[in-house]
């Protein structure tokens, strides 16, 4: 029986401070694509065009969960998605427009910005993303799977999860925050993709809050020792190193998956 397992990307993958893969990780997640004992995954808040980033790996990966599990797809057919209500993304733009926050709205296929400011773009640079369309109403057309909001102010960010109570919300590493329809999560996507699938064990590493509902449905599940999230940790099988400090390659060691 093959083992699935399940990378998560800021933080776990992709170092954002250096902005780089590690060439350890690099070097593992080949071998673990050659080892046909494993199906490979990522799992992440990104979507399809927002995986430059891991450019040099991101191929190798047979199922992306992206959009913290709103959508997913294997070997790059869709397989699942759950959108947002546009009546939820309509309310959101509202507010964000009333307090001058600038958020995103992301499809399947493309993404836009409501606006440009110097947080919107230090934001996205800091992710080694580029400049999206301005365009408010592209939630009109568009099916939408996430909605960014971009602050670096925690009140506000904190004024979004008390505001729309009925969505999910996801802070980021710094700067802003993923807001996604309330049944959404890596976890519900993975069970999906195990029953599709027909297959049992999944071994998922991962450093954000948008990782616990993942390490918690994961037989095997490891959090990254830069993770800031206090329920991951508690929840997690064991904590690795830094991503800094070859945190996912010495899990993968570990665990002798290698």
């Amino acid at each position: 029986m093959k083992t699935l397992l399940f990378f998560d990307v800021d933080g776990t993958l992709f170092d954002n401070d250096k902005q780089k893969v590690s060439e350890k990780t690099i070097n593992a997640i080949k071998q673990l694509k050659a080892d046909d004992r494993y199906v490979i995954g990522l799992a992440t808040g990104r979507s399809m065009d927002q995986l430059d980033a891991i450019a040099s790996i991101k191929d190798l990966f047979e199922i992306k969960i992206l959009i913290n599990g709103a959508v997913a797809y294997y070997h790059n057919e869709f397989i699942y998605g759950k959108p947002m209500d546009k009546k939820d993304c309509e309310a959101v733009l509202k507010y964000a427009n009333r307090i001058n926050t600038g958020i995103g709205f992301i499809g399947k296929n493309g993404h836009a910005i409501s606006l440009l400011d110097h947080v919107v773009s230090d934001s996205l640079k800091d992710y080694q993303m580029s400049i999206p369309p301005i365009d408010p109403l592209y939630y009109l057309n568009e099916d939408i799977y996430q909605i960014w909001v971009f602050s670096n102010d925690k009140t506000t960010i904190q004024s979004f999860k008390d505001k729309f109570p009925n969505l999910k919300l996801f802070p980021w590493h710094k700067d802003g925050a993923d807001l996604v329809h309330k049944d959404v999560s890596k976890g519900e996507a993975i069970k999906h993709i195990k029953e599709t699938l027909q297959l049992e064990k999944v071994i998922a590493f991962g450093d954000g809050e948008n990782d616990v509902e993942m390490i918690e449905v994961a037989d095997i599940g490891v959090a990254m020792g830069n993770s800031r999230s206090v329920a991951l940790k508690s929840k997690a099988t064991f904590v690795t190193n830094h991503v800094g400090e070859e945190g996912l390659y010495n899990a993968i060691i570990k665990l002798n998956l290698l």
